[in-house]
């Protein structure tokens, strides 16, 4: 019985944790999403993301998407390698589908720029890169962190503008 209670608190403990952590994470970037998104609908990749698997490089990095001129920009905002810079360009193909290119960042400073191509799952709430090329492609996955509902976000801001 004892042992049956410790598991349940410590499970308790893990998930109040998780959620709480969670929701001070995407906070972190309210004043980002409120000058970049400025209360307006977004496209599926618009957001802020984490990465939460690459099969080259540390997982973590924060990245955010954005729409400038009918195209979508991804530029590293916490815990990434390069900050601050612009690290893909990608066209919207259709909902789901981006094509584009993303940078190559080496450690002695060489950039390179390789195609890429995203594909986002149906409840917008993850997407998977593939860039580079045959010799040293990259494949990474990413989890939304704002907002944290596509789709209740842009009901939200089309009630709201009635």
């Amino acid at each position: 019985m004892l042992f049956s209670n410790t598991r349940y608190l410590i499970l308790l403990t893990f998930l109040l944790f998780y959620i709480f952590s969670y929701s001070l994470f995407a906070s972190d970037y309210k004043d980002i999403t409120d000058k970049v998104f400025s209360d307006r609908k977004i496209d599926t990749i618009e957001g802020i993301w984490v990465k939460t698997y690459a099969n080259q490089g540390p997982t973590g990095c924060v990245t955010m998407f954005y729409k400038e001129e009918g195209q979508y920009y991804q530029i590293h905002i916490d815990e990434c390698f390069v900050m601050g810079k612009i690290t893909g360009k990608h066209n919207k193909f259709d909902n789901m589908n981006y094509e584009g290119e993303n940078a190559i960042y080496f450690y002695d400073g060489k950039v390179i720029w390789e195609s890429s191509s995203i594909s986002i799952s149906d409840d917008f709430k993850d997407f998977t890169i593939t860039h580079g090329t045959n010799n040293n492609k990259f494949i990474e996955k990413w989890k939304r962190i704002w907002p944290d509902n596509f789709n209740s976000y842009n009901k939200d801001i089309e009630k709201n503008n009635r």
